[in-house]
């Protein structure tokens, strides 16, 4: 393999990692410019409240104070946030400063600048607050129903059927770097320079116009380094717009970095869903019909968090046939943040549905789990499959072949010999079919210069996807250039006219195939330009980085600096016309359980998944790896705990538990496989949530083989499956003789 050649495929290591080890990041709470002011918010502090009246003369008089604000004074446009949901007209819009009422407890009620950030948060606990509390408010809204053919008949008539009600918990984001803004309005320019820790700058970029009343010229957005997101600071937030707003105001830069508590109460949570599902097949298992009902939480305000219903009820599917099927799905509004889009974006609440109401039906049958699965999933040759929901078409993979191999690397059939020597394990199986990418049209361009260098620019926001590394590679593979010569911007508004936030797995997907377009079409002009100053056909052409030159002639050559002058670029559009790329795999768990303790041992792990051609395989393992760690929180540890009256008891990590090194001792076995998409040109398929998106059904799914193995006659119907919660289960269970029953088939 040549320099130039073949790098989409190679395993290379991310070139973003250096600076980041080595403490030389350049993230939004790293800007101290000369002249920064520092802000500070003054909070509710009660979930729900009106009659609100802030007075903040007191802040005023506190040492290096330089402004205090409450809602109306900030000289904005419009003091709401965007992003209503336009699909329900009972929603609320955000305001940038609450007036009147507050909604949850992180609703901020005036922002104070101060010279220092000590004195800018002295300041604000100066500022006088009176409300009316008001007890917790939780209304439920329209919900949307998701059919196909006639379910409620199919399940009336099955000779089988199971129903169960199931839940998980509110989960945070959980990032390590809290989110943070930093504003700087140049009057010489009259125009607002914005570093934020965002998934999306040109969101941000149009927020800012919206609420300011800019023109779009008048914003550059920023995100250089991003601590992690999974989604939760994908959307822009009302401190982005104080901080900007502010420094217009005071013509000096203003820096905003929330604390670890601050960031728990006020950024976008997810989940917290009640489901009541019922599953019907006949009497060989064959499935007939899957109904219910999934009400899950929105929080205060209806933002684009909201909008993951669909989401919901698409991934209840799986990689089943289903030739019945009606999900409604609910939302409620709560005295609790607004809903964010968290590493799945409703993927795992719909994959917990079906994955766990698999494992019921089978426990009534008397059928092994993975026997049941086996006989219900689409196969290879009925791809691309059309599911009949929401003209959702599969569009390639081998769903039995993911099943076996994960069930043969995880060791299933000796796991049931284990139990019947009385071992307290368990192995569970969830299969999952994934929407990656979103279906906007997607910009990139690709300029080459006199000097060899190729600049890749993006509008895709990394927060630890690999971008760099990636899109170097997809670059210099369609231009046919050294891939150390190839130079990728991304993080900057100016860069493409629009690019949506970092999310749905749809990095690899859209933004690698836009980038695929760009080099190629680079290459073609580098061809042309050449082929009329050569007077040769472009198929005799030879392009390398010092130039290019004929086939078989070496005397007839043209430099690169005098074919491209001062720069040659090209742009491009990959438009998916709506049609993202399904990814698939089957995840297998085998846990051990203590029932003194409740306590849950991971013993072995494996994921086999189809995630598409890979760029590069290192980068993909890393995705599996931080998305099973981050699933594995989802299914054991991570939940927002909230009191009786509506106080957030976990905001901090002393709190709020999330997986460290102990729990990932064992490290998902990971097998690949590639099947081809019709979808997109390139055969990419996204992976940013496929590690996480089943493992909560497949722990579960475990935990629960165990204890039915260890005569338990349990549900495990609700995540995290803590310590606590488990020893309560095994305390009230029905018990029989323990047994490896229901095991036909593990083989």
């Amino acid at each position: 393999m040549s320099s130039t050649e073949g790098f989409i495929g190679q395993s290379m290591r991310r070139r973003e990692d250096p600076p980041l080890i080595q403490g030389k990041g350049r993230y939004a709470g790293d800007n101290h410019v000369l002249g920064t002011a520092y802000m500070a918010v003054r909070r509710a502090g009660v979930p729900r409240g009106d009659g609100l009246q802030v007075d903040v003369s007191g802040a005023l008089n506190m040492p290096g104070v330089l402004g205090a604000w409450i809602a109306g004074e900030l000289g904005l446009a419009d003091e709401f946030m965007p992003d209503p949901n336009p699909q329900q007209p009972l929603a609320v819009r955000r305001p940038v400063l609450a007036r009147q009422e507050v909604r949850f407890e992180g609703d901020a009620v005036a922002v104070v600048l101060a010279e220092s950030e000590y004195q800018a948060h002295d300041a604000i606990d100066a500022i006088d607050v009176q409300l009316n509390p008001l007890s917790e408010v939780t209304s439920a809204l329209p919900g949307q129903s998701f059919r196909i053919g006639d379910a409620e008949r199919s399940i009336q008539q099955a000779p089988v059927r199971e129903r169960q009600h199931l839940s998980m918990a509110r989960i945070c984001g959980a990032a390590m770097e809290p989110r943070a803004a930093f504003a700087d309005w140049r009057e010489e320019e009259n125009r607002l320079y914005i570093r934020a820790s965002v998934g999306g700058v040109h969101v941000l970029r149009d927020t800012l116009t919206r609420c300011l009343g800019l023109e779009r010229g008048q914003v550059v957005a920023l995100a250089e380094d991003v601590g992690g997101s999974f989604g939760a600071k994908n959307h822009p937030y009302p401190e982005y717009i104080m901080a900007a707003a502010i420094s217009r105001l005071m013509r000096r830069p203003v820096r905003w970095v929330a604390g670890r508590s601050e960031d728990g109460h006020t950024t976008g949570q997810a989940h917290a869903a009640d489901l009541d599902l019922e599953i019907a097949s006949d009497r060989d298992g064959r499935l007939l019909a899957l109904r219910g009902k999934i009400l899950w939480t929105v929080g205060a305000y209806l933002g684009r968090g909201a909008l993951q219903e669909s989401s919901i009820a698409a991934h209840a599917m799986s990689a089943y046939r289903m030739s019945a099927f009606d999900i409604e799905v609910a939302s409620r509004q709560s005295d609790t943040p607004p809903a964010a889009f968290i590493r799945g974006g409703g993927r795992p609440v719909g994959n917990f549905a079906v994955e766990r109401m698999m494992d019921r039906l089978a426990r009534r049958i008397g059928l092994d789990p993975i026997e049941l699965r086996r006989r219900n999933l689409v196969g290879p040759a009925e791809m691309p499959y059309d599911t009949g929901l929401n003209s959702i078409v599969y569009d390639g993979g081998d769903y039995p072949r993911l099943l076996e191999l994960a069930i043969e690397r995880v060791g299933a059939a000796a796991v049931r010999q284990r139990q019947l020597a009385g071992e307290p394990v368990g192995v569970g199986v969830a299969m999952c079919v994934e929407s990656t990418g979103i279906g906007m049209p997607e910009p990139s361009r690709v300029a080459v210069l006199a000097d060899g260098t190729v600049r890749v620019f993006v509008g895709s926001t990394p927060q630890g996807q690999g971008h760099q590394t990636f899109i170097a590679q997809v670059a210099a593979d369609r231009l046919g250039w050294p891939v150390d010569r190839v130079d990728v911007r991304a993080g900057d508004s100016r860069d493409v006219a629009f690019s949506f936030v970092t999310a749905g797995s749809r990095s690899a997907l859209e933004v690698g195939n836009s980038v695929a377009l760009s080099a190629a079409a680079a290459r073609r002009l580098l061809l042309e330009r050449a082929s009329q100053k050569l007077e040769a056909a472009a198929e005799d052409l030879v392009l390398d980085v010092s130039g290019v030159g004929v086939r078989g002639v070496p005397d007839r050559r043209i430099k690169l600096s005098d074919l491209v002058g001062d720069g040659l670029e090209a742009a491009e559009v990959w438009d998916s016309k709506g049609k993202g790329a399904w990814a698939s795999s089957c995840h297998a768990a085998v846990v051990k359980v203590d029932a003194e303790t409740g306590g849950v041992d991971i013993e072995r792990y494996v994921i086999a998944h189809d995630s598409g051609r890979s760029i590069n395989p290192m980068l993909l393992d890393g995705q599996l790896h931080g998305g099973y760690a981050h699933g594995l929180g989802y299914a054991l540890f991570e939940e927002a705990l909230y009191s009786p009256d509506g106080n957030f008891q976990s905001p901090s990590f002393l709190d709020y538990t999330i997986v460290s090194a102990p729990e990932l001792r064992v490290e998902p076995e990971l097998i690949h496989t590639e099947t081809a998409t019709i979808h997109n040109p390139e055969g990419f398929r996204g992976a940013g949530e496929a590690g996480t998106i089943a493992v909560p059904a497949a722990i579960a799914n475990a935990i629960e083989d165990a204890l039915y193995a260890m005569g338990y006659e349990v549900a495990v119907d609700s995540v995290p499956v803590t310590p606590m919660k488990l020893w309560n289960l095994i305390r009230v269970a029905p018990r029989r003789a323990p047994s490896a029953g229901r095991a036909q088939g593990a083989g």
